[in-house]
């Protein structure tokens, strides 16, 4: 018979910070102060999304418009799409200048510099929260970058690490018709607690309880647990939930209690892992994979033990 504890624990890792940018950012991403010691950034997704690149010849503007033109790359084929932005400079000379390939351009005023940005970053900040899916992250890896002292420094850490660099350069050589980004992701842990006051437990069932409760409740809400083993867990959820081509642990095998790696939920008899990624309002797109629609909210919950074994703390009836 499928069993319930009268209290019941789980952990939902929640995406709280999300930057997208391409390697060669990844040195300056310290200057922006987004990750701290609050939110760390000890996760990040390899993914790719449609070439874009700008038509400076179809550039122009009125008195109150500007008007851009950008290709979208479809394996063989191009799609150009239209944007239109306001301005403010009046009677003031707009030009824009891009090289080869098109994928950065400036605003020019008047002969002088205004506006640069990079094409796919402009037009998701433009399109922010709207349907248009070249702009979608579709993962093709996902990896952790943990110091061994626990250092929170893994946009530093990045630079240098040998899987990202690998899976890297070998998604950019079999994906030629887009573009390679990173997303350095933070994920916030919130602990979500059930008491079963329908089901009828025995005295002693009670009383051996209590005393689970207290431990567990101990050093989930106040000691916290091994922060290695949160970011193992919640990387083991993520490659289970979109299975990743790159990745190879985990796609199968999460969760298992012989993986001693988050072993601490099993010993502290956890019902259930939960991860959670609300990316629209975050970055601004939604995140897909072979697996997994694209959609702008994922969600997934892991039960640590066989449904035969343990009935689900999210299984009301």
């Amino acid at each position: 018979m499928t069993k319930r504890l009268p209290s019941e624990f789980a952990i939902n890792m929640s995406l709280e910070k999300m930057m997208i940018l391409q390697q060669s950012e990844l040195s300056i991403v310290g200057e922006f102060q987004y990750f701290d010691e609050e939110n760390p950034c000890h996760l990040y997704f390899i993914g790719k999304r449609p070439r874009v690149t700008i038509v400076p010849q179809k550039f122009h503007y009125d008195n109150k418009l500007i008007y851009f033109t950008f290709k979208v790359q479809r394996e063989d084929s191009y799609e150009e799409i239209d944007l239109k932005v306001t301005h403010s400079f009046k009677d003031d000379e707009i030009g824009i200048e891009s090289k080869y390939p098109y994928n950065s351009f400036k605003i020019m005023v008047d002969g002088s510099e205004r506006y640069m940005a990079k094409v796919s970053p402009f037009i998701q900040e433009m399109y922010r929260c709207s349907a248009i899916d070249f702009m979608d992250f579709e993962v093709l890896y996902i990896g952790q970058s943990y110091g061994v002292d626990g250092a929170r420094t893994a946009p530093n850490r990045l630079l240098s690490h040998s899987t990202l660099q690998g899976i890297y350069s070998q998604a950019i050589v079999n994906n030629p018709d887009h573009e390679i980004w990173l997303a350095l992701a933070s994920f916030s842990q919130i602990n979500l607690m059930m008491f079963d006051g329908k089901t009828k437990f025995s005295d002693e069932e009670k009383i051996a309880d209590k005393e689970r409760f207290k431990k567990v409740y101990d050093k989930v809400q106040n000691n916290g647990l091994n922060e290695q083993q949160v970011i193992n867990f919640t990387e083991a959820a993520l490659i289970r939930y979109f299975q990743p081509p790159y990745n190879k642990t985990y796609k199968t095998t999460f969760p298992n209690p012989a993986h001693k790696t988050y072993a601490e939920c099993y010993e502290l008899d956890i019902n259930a892992v939960c991860i959670e990624m609300q990316t629209d309002e975050i970055v601004g797109c939604s995140f897909f994979s072979d697996a997994v629609k694209r959609a702008p909210w994922n969600m997934e919950t892991f039960l640590l033990n066989s449904t035969s074994e343990r009935k689900s703390m999210f299984e009301l009836s």
